[in-house]
């Protein structure tokens, strides 16, 4: 073997460039590869490589750590040192025990000595990068998948992953982000606004602790301008930029209806702005829509055809084979703006089915048509002008924000308040959000849960 591969650490002077100390942390054989799996360092080797780098530096800078004393808190007298005290640090991927200087008060009547610790210094001992990605993991899966996928990125179990100090900090995170979503949205500057938006509401349910109720509803909107729809392909289109309001608070929809204004606002609403809002027929996405109605100039509301087109979806086993025809006929004259032969003709339909079980399934799609005719439109008419008329470019997002955390993990329930914080961290994430604005909340719930 000709050659080895060192790994250094030296501290050197800034003005002299001398070196003060050097370190060896590893020592590789440089030797060809039998595998691929020789070929580098394996995932346990460059953990353990990394933390003898962060245990060279954090040598370094706890001789530096300023613990704040000056005087005696007691009684004012000098201190002296009195060497140092390992306190914990957990870093993103591992976990270390940092040295900070202790004090004794000089004055023997006095005595006091002080026991400092990273959480007494810096409000915590988690690193906020590490916070950070805990809440990424409790927001997008079960708690106690979140310490599974956390261990495995570390080779080994870490107690500050547990998945009820994942569930914690999570929670507090996402009541921190909750109260800022709370602030009204900046003014809309000059050349900033929009002339156009599009609102899209819908709901999810969440399985709930009460006891007398197996579930309760988050609503959830995404506002954003017709420009930024983007075609994939023939078929599929995205929402490049979007504002996002999710809430599963039970106050009669007040944070709701401030989360989607200030989602409007994000957008480039103002009271010049011509508002196109989607949603599915229930009636507290109406409400929260029509709540925008003083803040723009129009709105538009449309009862969308992708859910027009499930609940008949729905209902095509009700019918007998004379009668199909007659449903599509139904939906055509829907699809053209004829909201009023289309449900004459639904009831006609109804009176012609002796099956109790399938006139029931039509008695629901009529009254579902009924209930939302003020919002039926010649979807036709709009498809043809390349106007929105359809939620289905963001009825993905329910299943991303609401279904995909809550409804696949059935062993657990919620409270309207830990779903409500949980919501705001994943509404952050499909917005694009979470990377300029998780810092200050992950700092502030560090900072207060220590």
């Amino acid at each position: 073997m000709e050659y080895e591969l060192r790994v250094i650490v030296e501290k050197v002077s800034v003005t002299s460039q001398e070196v003060i100390q050097r370190d060896t942390l590893k020592v590789y054989d440089i030797a060809p590869p039998a595998s691929i799996l020789e070929l580098g360092l394996r995932h346990e080797e460059q953990i353990s490589l990394l933390e003898k780098v962060q245990n060279s530096l954090l040598a370094a800078q706890s001789k530096l750590i300023d613990t704040g004393y000056d005087r005696c808190p007691r009684c004012g007298q000098k201190l002296n040192k009195r060497g140092f005290t390992k306190s914990k640090f957990h870093a993103v991927f591992t976990d270390h025990k940092v040295g900070i200087q202790k004090h004794k008060c000089t004055n023997p009547e006095c005595n006091w000595q002080s026991t400092p610790s990273t959480a007494y210094v810096f409000g915590t001992s988690i690193h906020p990068d590490l916070a950070k990605l805990q809440c990424e993991q409790g927001a997008m899966y079960s708690f106690r998948k979140a310490e599974t996928n956390l261990n495995k990125m570390t080779v080994h179990r870490r107690p500050v992953n547990n998945h009820t100090n994942i569930k914690l900090l999570t929670n507090e995170v996402g009541a921190v982000i909750a109260q800022e979503n709370l602030e009204p949205a900046a003014v809309v500057e000059d050349g900033l606004s929009t002339p156009e938006l599009i609102l899209q509401a819908d709901g999810g349910h969440i399985p709930t602790k009460d006891k007398d109720k197996r579930s309760f509803e988050a609503l959830y909107a995404v506002a954003y301008r017709p420009e930024n729809i983007i075609p994939l392909d023939n078929h599929h289109r995205q929402i490049e930029n979007k504002s996002c309001a999710v809430s599963a608070k039970d106050d009669g929809l007040s944070t709701m209806k401030i989360y989607t204004l200030n989602a409007a606002r994000k957008q480039g609403m103002t009271e010049e702005t011509q508002v196109t809002a989607l949603a599915d027929g229930a009636q507290n996405c109406w409400t929260v829509i029509l709540s925008l109605a003083p803040h723009c100039n129009s709105l538009l509301c449309i009862l969308d055809w992708f859910h027009i087109a499930m609940r008949f979806q729905n209902v095509r086993g009700a019918e007998d084979d004379a009668f199909k025809e007659t449903l599509e006929g139904v939906k055509w004259k829907l699809w053209h703006g004829k909201s009023d032969e289309a449900l004459k003709k639904l009831k006609l339909l109804m009176t012609n089915i002796t099956d109790s079980k399938k006139r029931l399934k039509l008695k629901k799609l009529y009254n579902y048509l009924e209930n939302n005719q003020a919002y039926l439109v010649n979807y036709e008419e709009r498809d043809q002008q390349g106007l929105s008329y359809t939620s289905q470019v963001a009825e993905s997002h329910i299943d991303t924000i609401i279904n995909d955390r809550y409804k696949r993990t059935k062993k657990m329930q919620w409270t309207h308040d830990g779903a409500h914080n949980v919501l705001q961290i994943r509404g952050l994430v499909e917005c694009n959000e979470w990377a300029d604005r998780w810092q200050a909340p992950v700092l502030r719930a560090l900072v207060g849960a220590a």
